[in-house]
């Protein structure tokens, strides 16, 4: 026997009964659900579902499901698209920071070599350091030998990495040595 429950003013409280012939909302959709389903807890095609509509003979889904078909495949073909273009994206930047990096190292001994007097031995050390398709451009600037190596990368933007530096003529080293390449012979007979 269930005894109802009073509030402070006398009224009774309505209890819900946890009784089998009246179940509550939960447990009619759960029971529902368990009605459309067969052996093995398959859905069967044929039978009406909870809201009454039937299940397609060949799709195994309710028909108010059937908008709603392919909507994953989209959304993953677009998280897979977007993956593929922001790992792109990263993989230029690093590559785009390494050249950067590999034509300031190749300008850096381009213009060492050059304020020595010695610049075809820094434009060969430069050719190997920097990236394919590098040009160094060398300048002399009273006494300071600037140079700066730039590069365009293969990829769909059209920007030119670069790298430059500066170096001081070394005394006893003219600026027309520096351009030519040929050093003064030093005294003692050694290069």
């Amino acid at each position: 026997m269930h005894c109802p429950r009073r509030s402070d003013n006398g009224r009774d409280i309505p209890s819900r009964p946890d009784r089998p012939d009246r179940p509550d909302r939960a447990d009619r959709a759960d029971r529902a659900d368990r009605a459309d389903r067969g052996h093995g807890g398959r859905r069967v095609r044929g039978r009406a579902t909870r809201r009454g509509a039937a299940v397609g003979p060949t799709s195994g889904a309710p028909s108010w499901l059937a908008d709603d078909r392919g909507a994953v495949t989209v959304e993953a073909a677009l998280a897979l698209g977007t993956l593929v273009a922001v790992t792109a994206a990263a993989v230029g930047a690093v590559a785009a920071v390494a050249a950067g990096v590999r034509c300031t190292d190749a300008a850096l001994e381009l213009a060492r070599q050059a304020a020595r007097g010695d610049t075809e031995r820094g434009r060969a050390a430069a050719a190997q350091l920097a990236p394919a398709g590098a040009e160094p451009e060398l300048r002399v600037d009273g006494d300071l030998v600037v140079v700066t190596v730039r590069v365009r990368p293969v990829g769909l933007l059209p920007v030119t990495i670069s790298g430059a530096a500066t170096a001081a003529v070394e005394p006893g080293v003219t600026a027309g040595a520096v351009r030519s390449g040929s050093a003064p012979a030093q005294p003692g007979g050694a290069p």
